[in-house]
C-alpha cells in the first residue's frame, strides 16, 4: 500500500494539473489597412471669414478598428470616479511585475496608433503627433486675405486641404513657448514686458491691447513701437535643471516677417529670468 501512495499523488496532481483551464492566448496584434483610414477635420472652413482664430478637430479614423478609444477627456472623468481605496495594501514585486508586463504588451499591442501629421499652413511646416482613434483640438490664427492648410498622413496618403479668405484683422506680434520634451518641463510661465512698462502676466490684457493667455501665448494686434523684454518666472523648486525655449514672430506670413529665438537654462525655483529681448521699429 505505501508502494501505491506515491503513484496515486501522482495521478492525483496530473488530474488536477488537466482540469486547470489553460491560459487564454491573446489575440493577434491588430494590423491596420491603411487604405481605409479617413482624416477628419472639422468644421468645413471656406470662403470668407471674420474671425482671426480658427479652432479645428481633427481626427485621424481607422473604420476596422477593433477597439476604437475613447478621447482623452472622457478617460479622464472615468480614471476621477474610479479611484483605490486609501487603505489599500501595498502592491508585491511580483505584481508590480506583472502590472509592467501588462503595459509593455499594451504599448506594443497600440503601437501602430501612434501617426505624426505633417501640416503646411501659409508657408510654414510643423510636425504633430496623434493616436488614431483621438481628436486633437487645433487652433489657427487666419492671415488677412488668403490663407491655406494642407495636413498629411504619409503613411497612409490621406490628406486634406481647406483654403479660406479673413477679412479680420491678424496678430502683428506673437510670442509663444515652445516644449521640446515632456522631461523639459518644470513649471514657471511667460511674462512679457511692454515698451510702455506694462507687464502681460497669464490670464491678463495690458492696456495697450497685449494678451497672454494660460497656455503662455503672447497676442498683439498692434503692439506699439519700442523694447520688449521677455522673461520667465520660477519654476518648481523640487524639480531639475530645465530648458525654456521661447520664439518671437512679427509681421508673421508676409514680406516684412521677424523671427527670434531665445533659450535658456533654469534652475529649480530661480527666476524671474531674462530670455532676451525684441525691439518693433515700425
Amino acid at each position: 500500500m505505501k508502494a501505491l501512495l506515491p503513484v496515486l499523488l501522482y495521478a492525483g496532481l496530473a488530474m488536477a494539473l488537466q482540469a486547470r483551464p489553460a491560459p487564454r492566448p491573446l489575440p493577434p496584434v491588430y494590423t491596420p489597412d491603411l487604405a481605409a483610414w479617413r482624416l477628419e477635420l472639422t468644421p468645413e472652413i471656406g470662403g470668407w471669414v471674420t474671425t482671426g482664430r480658427q479652432a479645428f478637430r481633427l481626427k485621424l479614423v481607422d473604420p476596422r478598428d477593433p477597439a476604437p478609444p475613447k478621447d482623452e477627456e472622457d478617460g479622464f472623468e472615468e480614471a476621477e470616479s474610479g479611484g483605490e481605496p486609501e487603505d489599500a495594501p501595498e502592491p508585491s514585486a511580483e505584481e508590480l511585475r506583472q502590472e509592467r508586463l501588462r503595459s509593455e504588451e499594451e504599448a506594443r499591442r497600440n503601437a501602430w496608433r501612434e501617426r505624426r501629421l505633417l501640416v503646411w499652413y501659409n508657408g510654414t511646416t510643423i510636425a504633430l503627433s496623434v493616436q488614431v482613434g483621438h481628436t486633437l483640438d487645433y487652433t489657427l490664427d487666419s492671415q488677412s486675405g488668403e490663407n491655406r492648410l494642407e495636413i498629411l498622413e504619409p503613411d497612409s496618403g490621406q490628406r486634406v486641404v481647406r483654403t479660406w479668405w479673413s477679412s479680420a484683422g491678424r496678430t502683428r506680434l506673437m510670442v509663444s513657448q515652445v516644449h521640446t520634451t515632456e522631461e523639459d518641463w518644470n513649471g514657471g510661465s511667460l511674462e512679457v514686458l511692454e515698451p510702455g512698462g506694462e507687464l502681460a502676466s497669464r490670464g491678463k490684457r495690458t492696456p495697450s491691447g497685449g494678451t497672454l493667455t494660460w497656455s503662455n501665448e503672447y497676442q498683439h494686434a498692434t503692439p506699439p513701437l519700442g523694447t520688449y523684454t521677455l522673461r520667465w518666472t520660477s519654476g518648481y523648486r523640487g524639480g531639475r535643471p530645465f530648458r525654456v525655449v521661447v520664439e518671437a514672430v512679427l509681421d508673421g506670413g508676409t514680406d516684412a516677417e521677424r523671427r527670434w529665438r531665445f533659450e535658456r537654462l533654469m534652475l529649480p525655483g530661480a527666476g524671474p529670468a531674462t530670455l532676451g529681448t525684441i525691439d518693433i521699429e515700425d
